[in-house]
C-alpha cells in the first residue's frame, strides 16, 4: 500500500490541478504561459521558441489580461477547446543543459 502522505496527497494533486487547469481555460491560457519569465530556464526556452510559437504566446497572454480587465472569460466552446497542460516550452532541456554546464566548471 502507498505511504498514508502519499494516500493523502494525491486526491489533494488532483483536486488542485483541476482547479488550475479550469482557471488558465477561462481566459484560454497553458501553464507554460505563466511560468516565471525570470527564470533562466524559462528564459533559454523562450529564446528557443519559433516567431510563431513566441507570437501565439504573447497573443494568449494579451487575450488574458483584455478579459481580466473586462471582468469576462472566453466562452464554454472555446474553454472546452483549450488544454493547458499541453506544454510548448523545452524547459527541461533547457534546465538539463544548465545544470551540464555547472557541473562541467
Amino acid at each position: 500500500p502507498p505511504p498514508p502522505m502519499q494516500w493523502l496527497m494525491r486526491p489533494l494533486a488532483r483536486w488542485y490541478q483541476s482547479n488550475v487547469c479550469h482557471e488558465l481555460s477561462k481566459y484560454g491560457l497553458k501553464l507554460d504561459d505563466i511560468r516565471n519569465e525570470w527564470h533562466p530556464d524559462v528564459q533559454t526556452a523562450l529564446s528557443r521558441l519559433t516567431p510563431e510559437e513566441l507570437s501565439n504566446r504573447n497573443k494568449r497572454l494579451k487575450r488574458a489580461m483584455d478579459l481580466s480587465l473586462k471582468h469576462s472569460e472566453l466562452n464554454k466552446e472555446t474553454q472546452a477547446a483549450v488544454n493547458p497542460l499541453i506544454g510548448y516550452l523545452p524547459i527541461e532541456r533547457a534546465r538539463e543543459e544548465r545544470l551540464e554546464r555547472l557541473l562541467h566548471k
